[in-house]
């Protein structure tokens, strides 16, 4: 249950092994909506200019933001963007406008859509504008009926065209730039793999790449290996281990707590425990550090204590029914597209279920589910980003498991990638050396268009001010 980011894609063309480029016409309602009768200047009021684009509802909420306005709206997409008179859904989405002239930041989640208004991290450097998308399939933005064969990249990606091209025509002609977290920058990758041109940069953190080896229990898998060496304290590591041992052998009075915190009637009691024992290490170092190891229960603490500590690393809840529902499309790109690494299993006893903790076990069994497409789509986007790419900056965490899924830039020109120093799951610019972070300030408002004034951009990402991904960060947390 190692969530990428809230609040997870999946077949389509490239489960043929590797898509060509789509044609950026292939839904032709997008030139229609986006530039038929598009006004030559602003028509006077960002609320009247939003609504007057086709498709897209607007309500105007209050912000904490001074300068800014604030929008929640939802825009009518179709299912498939290659049959644009087929069904259609309304995807949500918010908008904080300051102005024209100001670069435009499209913020993913890769989840849900936050509808508080807060700003991300490039937002907050570039003193820009956000668009922030829901992605596809994560409720309310999920047709109904839902064709989950249309959950692929390629089709999120045509949603994310669709509406940076709509508001391109018409009101922000400026500078755009891509940023998300985890699953949020992994979907801006994704974006710019199929609409290379629809922004002039993307700042993705710790996004992973995962591929079918990943999900294979060997010594030789690089999730495995990553934490096996993680962190600088072996004894650390060791005592994890005896910790989930311990919790499988209090397997009873493990589940008699665990049922005030969820239902499990989707995995099951005893599947759920195994599920989140197996991930307790990753998820240990994914959003938290090597200090929490002094907290670890020894074998003679009481069956509150050891509860307690699993509770507070792999948040058992996140395995009972409630949960999974919510994130049911992150599992089902995961089973057909995203991947899902394996953990290591070779020293654990008293598993009920080995071998079983994949994405496709938290799929209810009524929902179509296609088959995995053996990584096809995955080393699609790296090749493109290895070969093709450009302005892309990569952010990982040393002590992030997900990084031992890095992206590698290859050949990709004017592409930076960095690695926050002690760094976990939440790591970002400014986790960075004071030289990095510098570097990867002046290369953002480069792309963004503005003067590199590093005194200045420094203030602004110094501020305290709680950006966006560090709320996403907090809502995944138990994850």
């Amino acid at each position: 249950m190692r969530i990428w980011i809230p609040g997870a894609l999946l077949l389509g063309l490239l489960a043929c092994g590797g898509a060509e480029a789509p044609d950026e016409t292939v839904d032709g309602a997008v030139a229609l909506d986006a530039a038929v009768d598009a006004p030559d200047g602003p028509l006077g009021d960002i609320a009247d200019e939003l609504r007057a684009i086709p498709g897209l509802t607007v309500e105007e909420r209050s912000t904490m933001h001074d300068g800014y306005r604030f929008f929640v709206m939802t825009y009518d997409q179709p299912v498939d963007h290659a049959d644009p008179d087929g069904p259609r859904f309304a995807q949500r989405m918010t908008l904080l406008h300051r102005d024209y002239a100001a670069p435009v930041i499209a913020h993913n989640s890769g989840y849900n859509v936050s509808t508080r208004g807060s700003r991300s991290q490039l937002t907050v450097l570039t003193n820009g504008n956000q668009l922030s998308m829901e992605h596809r399939y994560f409720a309310p933005s999920r047709p109904d009926p839902a064709d989950w064969s249309k959950l692929t990249i390629e089709q999120a990606a045509g949603d994310q065209h669709r509406i940076t091209q709509a508001l391109k025509a018409r009101i922000y002609r400026g500078k755009w730039l891509t940023t998300g977290a985890s699953k949020g920058g992994m979907t801006s990758l994704f974006h710019r793999r199929f609409f290379p041109d629809d922004v002039d940069g993307t700042v993705a953190y710790v996004a992973p790449i995962d591929y079918p080896e990943d999900a294979v229990q060997s010594p030789t898998n690089r999730y495995i290996v990553f934490l096996e060496n993680v962190g600088t304290d072996p004894a650390c590591r060791q005592k994890l281990k005896d910790f989930q041992n311990t919790v499988l052998a209090r397997r009873e009075a493990m589940k008699t707590r665990m049922r005030s915190e969820a239902a499990f009637t989707i995995l099951g009691e005893d599947r759920a425990l195994d599920f989140a024992v197996v991930e307790m290490p990753f998820i240990f170092w994914q959003y938290g550090n090597q200090s929490r190891c002094a907290s670890i229960p020894g074998a003679a603490a009481t069956d509150a204590a050891v509860f307690g500590f699993l509770d507070d690393t792999a948040g058992v809840a996140s395995y009972g029914d409630d949960s999974l529902t919510g994130f049911l499309a992150y599992y089902h790109q995961s089973a057909t597209q995203l991947g899902y690494p394996a953990a290591d299993e070779s020293y654990l006893v008293g598993l009920q279920h080995p071998g079983e903790d994949t994405a496709r076990a938290y799929i209810p069994a009524a929902i179509p589910t296609p088959a995995y497409d053996q990584g096809a789509a995955m080393r699609d986007v790296q090749t493109w980003i290895a070969a093709s790419g450009e302005r892309i900056m990569l952010i990982y965490g040393q002590n992030d498991p997900w990084t031992a899924g890095a992206v590698d830039l290859g050949a990709a020109t004017d592409s930076y990638r960095y690695i926050a120093p002690n760094g976990n799951h939440g790591a970002s610019i400014t986790s960075l050396t004071d030289q990095e972070e510098s570097d990867a300030r002046e290369t953002v408002l480069r792309w963004a268009g503005l003067p590199s004034s590093g005194a200045m951009a420094r203030v602004r990402l110094h501020t305290g001010e709680r950006t966006l991904e560090q709320e996403e960060l907090e809502l995944r947390r138990p994850r």
